[in-house]
């Protein structure tokens, strides 16, 4: 029977350790200044080295002929014998099949015992989060107490569900992912031992899917070369894959700008030679990340990514046909598909959702020009603007006049404008069917007039403030000591109406974030605008809530220039005209309530009405009527 690659190729010595430098150095200078402690904790991710590194302790502390103090030389009966698993001074227990009471138990008789024929008995517990309670309350004494020539190193890959109590007597020492590039190196070693010819790409796809795990790697490497007969390929590790390489990612994602149905059926493809639907959108998400990234800050941070030259090539080539925008909100869809597939969705319905997100993504931006090669900048809106410009924001005039001429836009019935609408131009704002405003120091009132008319709460929170306008991208600034209306707006509800309004103001890739000193939070929108309120809002007349009242027989006086003052307690309100449909009899103060909510940025959840006396529930109805 042939020995696996990754039993093969275990690390003999320390200097042999791949991508565990400060593990490694911490147990050599242990050694050689004559101070290895009596309990170690390895914990990491799996096939990074925890069980190879724990063996070369062992060995080290029962080498006979120790090199520069640390390192083992494998030849003596010791070393042999721990190669070999056949030493009884070294114990291996495995914790997820060994985790009850009884065996530790019975390892503590064992453990005063003396060495049968070496300097020090040591015990390696892997897979030790798997022991039971009871299993780690008979260890505690032992643990931290156990006889001088004793050493136990327990192995984890989830180190908190390890007791705190087992964590705090012994040395913590954390393993790390081994990066792809060292993983790589290591393929190229292994391969060139075996005399096999091998491929860039091939070694680079498996360093990449190994995702850290060096033992996954060479096991990866030992299936490619089956499949290449003998041959470390592209080809092979495509085919051992099933698809879903960086190379048909990258073939995906380029079909997309061609708006044919060629998104949708590579995925097909792909999925039906058995590509993995949890590598393909962690791929996807790695090559947007790339991407977003590329566009971001250029060819500088090309060197950090570890990509081929190809992969470069293609960054070079497609990046610059991508919005930053875009690229965020794929890695953003990506992100929320990764738990579900892992859960198991359905590689149909994946295929569908990937295709139709990405196609659905690339037409918003048709007409936006893309910048040079080069890949450097962002995407330059259809309407020039400079780069950064502070625009002073007003506070909200108290006695504006407007306030008793511009009703709520959102608890409107659907009626035809009344003589005060048409004669005022803030009640004025743009729906879905109006061009975007361009965003602009001088466009920015106009924004203020429809915050008046639409959302008076948003718009005396922003009294005080100044905004910064720079590539799309709203900048509310916030002195810092008012912070009230900053956490006004930092309400999830008032920030998606604030992002919702500018989005329909000034189009839909336009972003709002609200800034107060350190502080800093970003508006989620809801695309172009908050749509047509009064569809799902309760409708009804309005009334302007602050109007000076003045009796019947009063001649109606300009408004202009006067403040406004509260309702004179006993006066009755004014009728007031609202060109539609008369107000509901049954429902009192209905405009009134509607007007109150304009002005608190509240809306009505639930309205109930009892027509009848007779309606009345029997335990609200008082005895004797």
């Amino acid at each position: 029977m042939t020995i696996s690659l990754y039993r093969r190729y275990r690390p003999r010595t320390f200097e042999e350790v791949a991508g565990q430098d400060m593990a490694v150095d911490v147990l050599k200078k242990a050694l050689q200044r004559n101070q290895v402690g009596h309990a170690y904790l390895f914990s990491g991710p799996r096939g990074c080295g925890k069980t190879s590194l724990a063996r070369l302790l062992a060995k080290a502390l029962n080498c006979e002929n120790l090199k520069d103090g640390y390192e083992p030389c494998g030849e003596c009966p010791g070393c042999v014998s721990i190669t070999a698993g056949e030493s009884l001074d070294v114990v291996e227990i495995d914790g997820a099949s060994n985790n009850g009471v009884e065996e530790i138990r019975e390892l503590k008789s064992h453990v005063s015992l003396s060495p049968f024929s070496s300097k020090w008995k040591v015990y390696i517990i892997d897979e030790v989060h798997m022991l039971s309670i009871s299993a780690f309350n008979a260890l505690l004494k032992t643990l931290e107490e156990p006889p001088s020539f004793v050493s136990f190193i327990l192995a984890t890959t989830e180190p908190s569900k390890v007791p705190v109590t087992i964590r705090s007597r012994c040395q913590h020492i954390p393993f790390r992912r081994i990066t792809p590039q060292v993983i790589g190196t290591r393929l190229v070693e292994v391969a060139e031992r075996e005399n096999v010819p091998w491929e860039e790409d091939a070694v680079r796809e498996i360093a990449r899917q190994s995702d850290g795990a060096l033992r996954d790697a060479l096991s990866m490497m030992e299936q490619a070369l089956s499949l290449g007969g003998g041959e470390l390929s592209a080809s092979a590790v495509d085919r051992l894959l099933g698809g879903g390489t960086m190379s048909d990612l990258e073939r995906w994602v380029a079909s997309a700008r061609n708006d044919s149905v060629q998104p949708f059926l590579l995925l097909e493809e792909m999925f039906l030679k058995g590509a993995s639907p949890q590598r393909v959108v962690e791929g996807l998400f790695l090559l947007f990340r790339n991407l977003w990234v590329f566009r971001k800050w250029g060819k500088d941070v090309l060197s950090s990514l570890s990509l081929s030259a190809a992969e470069a090539s293609f960054l070079e080539e497609e990046g610059p046909k991508w919005p930053t925008g875009e690229l965020s909100g794929m890695m953003l869809f990506c992100s929320r598909l990764i738990p579900q597939v892992r859960t198991g969705l359905r590689s149909d319905v994946l295929s569908g959702l990937l295709a139709a997100r990405i196609l659905e993504s690339l037409q918003p931006h048709d007409e936006e020009k893309a910048v040079p090669s080069g890949g450097e900048g962002e995407h330059r809106s259809r309407h020039p603007e400079p780069a950064k410009k502070t625009v002073p924001v007003s506070s909200a005039p108290v006695g504006d006049p407007s306030i008793n001429t511009a009703p709520s836009e959102r608890f409107r019935r659907k009626n035809p404008e009344t003589a005060s609408e048409k004669e005022n131009p803030v009640a004025e704002a743009p729906s879905r069917s109006h061009e975007p405003v361009p965003l602009l120091p001088e466009n920015w009132p106009g924004f203020e007039k429809v915050l008046f008319a639409r959302d008076l709460l948003l718009y005396s929170s922003l009294a005080g403030t100044s905004v910064s306008l720079e590539n799309r991208t709203i900048s509310v600034l916030f002195p810092e000591d008012s912070p009230y209306c900053f956490e006004v707006l930092s309400i999830e509800r008032n920030a998606f109406s604030l992002a919702s309004r500018a989005s329909e103001y000034f189009g839909e890739d336009v972003s709002v974030i609200l800034k107060m000193g350190s502080r800093e939070k970003k508006c989620a929108g809801g695309g172009n605008g908050a749509g047509d309120d009064s569809e799902w809002q309760n409708p009804g007349p309005t009334i302007p809530l602050f109007r000076i009242p003045r009796d019947e027989d009063e001649s109606p006086r300009e408004e202009s220039g006067t403040a406004p003052a509260a309702l004179s307690p006993g006066r009755p309100l004014p009728p007031v005209s609202t060109g539609g449909e008369p107000d509901d009899p049954a429902v009192p103060f209905e405009g009134l309530v509607n007007e109150v909510l304009k002005w608190g940025g509240g809306e009505v959840v639930l309205v109930k009405r009892e027509d009848r006396e007779g309606d009345l529930p029997d335990e609200i109805v008082p005895p004797g009527e």
